[in-house]
């Protein structure tokens, strides 16, 4: 059972067991971050208005570099929850009941391999923090030698309750205690999750000083500078991912990516063709395909590539953006008609924003040339 339920442990993405509130702790972190020193930035905007600020979170990235949990962690993260709440309905106080490890002695071999095992059952089965926290203050009582695992498991337990002091302090406990990538990556998506992108950047430079070229650190390094807006930075550690991991997708479609906004969408192509021969094909690979013939001049392949991409949406959201992608081809290729056409599938199909205003635009612009020719 703790195998299955066992889905995002070591990963960045952990379910927030309770809400935080830094208010009733005495462990807050100051919400207003120096100049320079966070994700937000100013951009300029047009006509000399004032600039504003953008925030880029963990949360908004999506298509073939996004980091998304599949619909099975989705499933059993559900059955979690729905077992705590039949229990909860059911009138259980089970899972108040105090836990003691009481059963083995701690000059057992088996203790410490059980009591690891009671732990993981408590954190990912019954997802009940504060019990997982009692059985590691009583191993700690138990065996002052404990390894770094428990302190490491303990600084998981206070970052989902919000507790972000305790766990760094946790955590640089059990760096002294070991070296371990786990904790390089806890402490990087912990300083993350405080909008502290420049101590993330220090722990990945002392992870890697470790742990030489190790993909990971090397991915949140690349992450973290594009959230900041270092694109350029960004693609650095991109490319030296991919030299270390060929077929790592974030990475190349990263690549791929900033180098189709830089008008070098030949470039672009050749690594879009890369990740559909080494991956499964999916409506964002055939979009950005088709996009980037587009700009290649490659008329004979961009339909092709747009139809692949209708084939493969199954989401109402894809399948409106490549409708939008349609249209813009309509409008290189001087169709008119058939743009106003793809704008109103989009349309049809879910509130595009941006569908809206073109088709605004293209119906007073058809009003115009009417009036002229009349």
């Amino acid at each position: 059972m703790t195998v299955q339920a066992k889905i995002a442990g070591n990963g960045y993405e952990e379910i927030e067991f309770y809400v935080h509130n830094d208010d009733l702790i005495n462990t807050g972190i100051a919400k207003t971050s120096r100049p320079g020193t966070s994700f937000q930035r100013e951009i300029k905007t047009a006509n000399n208005q004032e600039p504003r600020l953008a925030t880029t979170t963990l949360g908004s990235r999506t298509g073939t570099a996004g980091r998304a949990r599949t619909a099975h962690s989705t499933l059993l993260t559900a059955s979690r929850f729905s077992r705590a709440a039949t229990a909860a309905a059911a009138g259980s106080t089970y899972s108040d009941a105090p836990v003691i490890l009481r059963f083995i002695s701690e000059d057992d071999k088996y203790f410490m391999p059980a009591a690891k095992t009671l732990f993981e059952y408590i954190y990912y089965c019954e997802s009940n923090v504060r019990k997982a926290i009692e059985v590691i203050f009583q191993v700690k009582k138990l065996d002052e030698k404990h390894d770094w695992w428990w302190s490491y498991s303990l600084a998981r337990c206070y970052y989902a309750l919000g507790m972000h002091r305790n766990t760094e302090d946790c955590l640089r406990r059990s760096l002294k205690q070991q070296k371990h990538i786990s904790v390089y990556l806890r402490l990087v998506a912990m300083y993350v999750n405080l909008n502290q992108p420049l101590s993330a950047l220090d722990v990945c430079k002392q992870g890697l000083s470790v742990f030489h070229e190790y993909t990971p650190l090397l991915l949140e390094q690349a992450r973290i500078h594009e959230m900041m807006g270092n694109s350029a930075v960004a693609v650095k550690y991109y490319r030296m991912v991919a030299l270390q991991n060929p077929s790592n997708m974030e990475a190349v479609a990263n690549i791929a990516m900033y180098n189709f906004y830089n008008d070098q969408p030949e470039i672009a192509l050749r690594y879009y063709r890369r990740i559909l021969a080494t991956h499964m094909p999916g409506p964002e690979i055939y979009n950005n395909l088709g996009l980037c013939c587009l700009y290649c001049n490659q008329w004979d392949l961009i339909l092709p590539c747009f139809r692949q991409a209708l084939y493969f949406s199954t989401s109402l959201k894809a399948r409106s953006n490549i409708w939008f992608n349609l249209a813009h081809v309509s409008f290189a290729s001087g169709d008119l008609i058939l743009a106003r056409r793809c704008l109103q599938n989009s349309l049809a199909i879910t509130e595009h924003p941006l569908a809206q205003k073109a088709l605004l635009s293209l119906n007073s612009r058809v009003k115009a040339q009417n009036k002229e020719g009349l």
